[in-house]
């Protein structure tokens, strides 16, 4: 149990890195996306503003730091290319220093492009849009076209550092690896800093706290998969039993094609059915409602409550369970078969024992270690299935907030809830262990005797 425990922060870990590659392979440019969310204004109206005002906001969001610990390279570039948080502009730069091997006059043409696109006043029009191609273009065909653009004063700089950039080629500085360490001043650091302080960062939409999201759909989205993996069990454990017990009867026949059938359907083509037959009155089968968890009023007694809670989410618990049922009770099935074949069932039955007694005493004891295995693997499944189920029934829960969050591509909400999922994967196998012991007394016989 302990070493399971030990085992658990070590995984969160590497989740944690997976997580934090995720959010940095991304699409969509994150400084851009919060400052269209706090109304910006756009860069063809002032480019010179825009710029500041990105790289300030870069600096605050710790975009101006390096990714992670250490940084694997070569020789021709420094440890410093992460400062430049515009990423265009830092891949342009990168490829310069990589074709020519010369970081210092690669710094000093970017030096002398940045300055005409943004600082030089007096400049032409014509010279400081060439200037702007320039900083997001390395092809050395494209920046020979626009220095001839650049005449005069305007790009005399920029025409002496680029020669001197190309007469100081060195690409051969390219074949020497450089590994570079940046100790705790980067932004993994400062991601697993903010998780442990419980601090899942801003989302892109709202400009509302991640973990204050997270927290109003839980409790949600918790009451939908519990209820779901309650009646899983519930109803799963009798019919696979019987189902092993009665093998070969038309009971087994009918409940081996009904399970088959479940476990085949895909749930959301089933809940967008029931959604659209027997929630609106267009096919006169309105039953139940079509929307949310349902709004229980103010001083209504709990039987009013339950009651306007269960309408509402008894067919979006039906559409999350049914899969899942199937999928169990045919495992139990096959593993109570097994069971009932083995010679301490005749003993029993020999000792004056019923079948009932046989099946639920000694049976299903020993065939119940597939229910343990697959507690590990149905809460992130049921987590996972929620996010469709929650879409067609418009539960404001966890799944739907993933949804929307993905077509937003609103990442710190999207990696936080990856990473939540894995903790529930993690704590589901956890559990799954300690079953293992409850269930079967041998295995911490063995444990002691190790010991």
């Amino acid at each position: 149990m302990l070493r399971r425990l030990l085992y658990l922060p070590l995984s969160l870990l590497l989740l944690s890195l997976l997580c934090f590659a995720f959010m940095q392979l991304s699409p969509g440019d994150p400084v851009e996306q919060r400052m269209a969310m706090q109304g910006t204004r756009a860069m063809s109206q002032d480019p010179a503003a825009y710029f500041t005002r990105y790289r300030r906001l870069a600096t605050e969001l710790g975009y101006d730091l390096p990714p992670f610990y250490l940084t694997l390279s070569n020789a021709s570039l420094p440890d410093t290319l992460h400062r430049i948080v515009v990423a265009t502009q830092r891949r342009t730069v990168r490829a310069l220093a990589v074709r020519y091997g010369n970081w210092p006059a690669t710094q000093q043409y970017y030096r002398a492009v940045l300055r005409l696109a943004y600082h030089l006043p007096g400049a032409r029009d014509a010279s400081i849009t060439a200037a702007r191609k320039l900083l997001t273009h390395s092809a050395p065909a494209f920046i020979t076209r626009e220095l001839a653009v650049l005449g005069g004063a305007d790009g005399r700089d920029i025409r002496a550092a680029f020669t001197a950039l190309v007469a100081g080629a060195s690409p051969s500085t390219t074949l020497w690896p450089r590994v570079i360490w940046h100790g705790t001043a980067n932004q993994y650091h400062r991601y697993l800093m903010g998780l442990l302080r419980g601090e899942l960062g801003i989302s892109y939409t709202d400009r509302r706290p991640v973990a204050q999201k997270i927290a109003r759909a839980l409790p949600r989205t918790a009451l939908l998969n519990g209820l779901a993996l309650f009646l899983v069990y519930l109803l799963a454990v009798p019919l696979g039993m019987y189902m092993a017990y009665y093998r070969d009867s038309t009971f087994d026949r009918a409940a081996t094609f009904l399970t088959f059938l479940g476990f085949g359907i895909p749930s959301f083509w089933v809940a967008t059915l029931l959604a659209n037959f027997l929630t609106t009155p267009a096919f006169g089968m309105d039953y139940f409602p079509s929307m949310g968890y349902g709004d229980v009023p103010p001083g209504a007694g709990w039987w009013m409550g339950l009651r306007i809670t269960s309408s509402h989410l008894l067919l979006p618990v039906a559409c999350l369970t049914y899969p899942s049922l199937a999928y169990v009770a045919r495992h139990l099935r096959a593993a109570a078969l097994l069971q009932l074949r083995q010679p301490y069932v005749n003993t029993a039955l020999m000792k004056g024992m019923t079948g009932a007694q046989v099946l639920w005493r000694h049976v299903f004891r020993n065939a119940a270690f597939p229910l343990v295995t697959l507690l590990g693997g149905l809460l992130p499944a049921l987590l996972a299935g929620s996010v469709l189920i929650e879409q067609v029934f418009n539960l404001p829960g966890m799944g739907r907030l993933l949804y929307t969050s993905a077509l937003a591509r609103d990442w710190p909400v999207v990696t936080a809830l990856v990473l939540l999922n894995g903790l529930v994967t993690v704590l589901g196998l956890l559990l799954a262990d300690i079953g293992y012991l409850l269930l079967d007394p041998r295995l911490r016989l063995e444990k002691r005797r190790q010991l």
